[in-house]
């Protein structure tokens, strides 16, 4: 029976990766995230990057050699770069980002610097590649946003496992006897290819996790948004209410629950079509991006309404109010008014029904006295006078 020797071993490690390469969009279903898109170009460049060093191990000597092995590293170096944006789009922003896309670019060129010296060329390209893998490893931890530990763990320790393994063969390469090529037949090239192999199939269970995980955060996110405008439902801001209530009291906050309705907006409905109707919902909440802060939460109530929940007072609706005057008049070429009534926290409050129930009444104090204008709820029998938006404040 035929040994199995390195060169086989690397034909099938790389068989396996352009397979889960191309097999990757196929399992995700459609439509393939970024963050998948950059894992597929990541194992089928890891694929390139083997086939090329093998190809380049058959012709050593001849003017092709330099070129596939240079080629070789570059497709390896742009693997890791993929690998590092697929983590970001996944876990936030990375720190560790710009160094992997620094190595990606040092790692190439420092091999072309010693393409004619075989040993160093190939401890260079191990510990280049071998600190790159570890920054990946790293990235798996302290993501931004909730996500599942199991997936990122097993990816950093798999980043971790093949980090040690090329460091390990770089010092072998510059130091020993015992590697000089990377297609060479030893004990050192057979164990660092089971462990190459074993590290992308284990990869790739951590990829189809985040991948698992990613699909079901924009479930969720779905459940809590409204299509329409891409602000948070009545839901999403039910659920989110308790804790800003809670920090507003440690941290001694103001809190407002503001309801805002459009005003006459059946009118603009009849006289410019339900799809400018539309366009307005979503120029408010544009408005509403832009005008609040990130610690305070904005939702479509329902139809034309909205709750706002601020750390602020009449100021900052008045602010918001008089941006989206301006704005409605510029985008949508006619003036879109609004009613408001807001509610203020008190010490007496216990939950939001109290704080909706007084914003409710003083919303419709607002219409009924006129319209485009500001009322507080209290919780004193003597109500406090309505606030009238500033005619300065209304273009014409």
């Amino acid at each position: 029976m035929p040994q199995l020797d390195f060169a086989s071993m690397a034909i099938l490690i790389a068989i396996n990766l352009a397979a889960i390469g191309l097999a990757l969009p196929w399992a995700m279903g459609s439509p393939v995230s970024p963050a998948a898109r950059h894992v597929q170009r990541y194992f089928l460049l890891q694929a390139l990057g083997w086939s090329l060093i093998l190809v380049a191990s058959r012709i050593r000597g001849t003017f092709w050699d330099p070129v596939l092995s240079l080629s070789a590293t570059c497709a390896a170096a742009a693997a890791q770069w993929q690998m590092a944006q697929a983590l970001q789009c996944w876990l936030g922003p990375r720190p560790l980002r710009w160094l992997v896309t620094g190595l990606a670019i040092l790692g190439p060129l420092g091999f072309a610097w010693w393409l004619h010296d075989i040993p160093t060329r190939l401890a260079w390209y191990s510990l280049y590649h071998g600190t790159s893998v570890a920054c990946l490893g790293w990235m798996c931890l302290h993501p931004l946003r909730p996500v599942a530990r199991g997936w990122r763990y097993l990816m950093a320790a798999c980043a971790t496992t093949l980090s040690l393994g090329l460091l390990a063969r770089a010092y072998l390469a510059y130091y020993t006897p015992w590697l000089r090529e990377f297609a060479h037949d030893s004990a050192a090239n057979y164990l660092f290819a089971i462990l190459a192999q074993l590290c992308s199939s284990l990869a790739l269970v951590s990829m189809l996790v985040a991948w698992r995980d990613e699909t079901n955060q924009k479930l969720r996110d779905m459940a809590l948004t409204d299509q329409l405008t891409g602000l948070a439902n009545r839901h999403a801001l039910l659920q989110t209410t308790p804790r800003m209530q809670s920090l507003a009291q440690r941290q001694h906050l103001p809190l407002a629950v503001v309801l805002l309705d459009l005003d006459h907006f059946k009118n603009v409905n009849d006289q410019y079509g339900h799809t400018t109707g539309d366009h307005a919902l979503q120029l408010v909440a544009k408005v509403l991006h832009a005008e609040m802060r990130p610690n305070e939460m904005a939702s479509r109530w329902g139809g034309e309404e909205f709750c706002l929940l601020l750390h602020a007072d009449a100021d900052g609706v008045q602010r918001f109010s008089a941006a989206l005057l301006q704005r409605a008049q510029q985008e949508l070429g006619f003036a879109l008014h609004i009613s408001a009534g807001c509610a203020l926290q008190t010490d007496s409050d216990q939950n939001l029904d109290q704080l909706l129930q007084r914003a409710d009444t003083a919303l419709y104090q607002a219409k009924s006295q006129g319209r485009r204008r500001l009322v507080f709820g209290t919780v004193v029998e003597r109500p406090q006078p309505p606030t009238a938006l500033s005619p300065a404040q209304t273009p014409a």
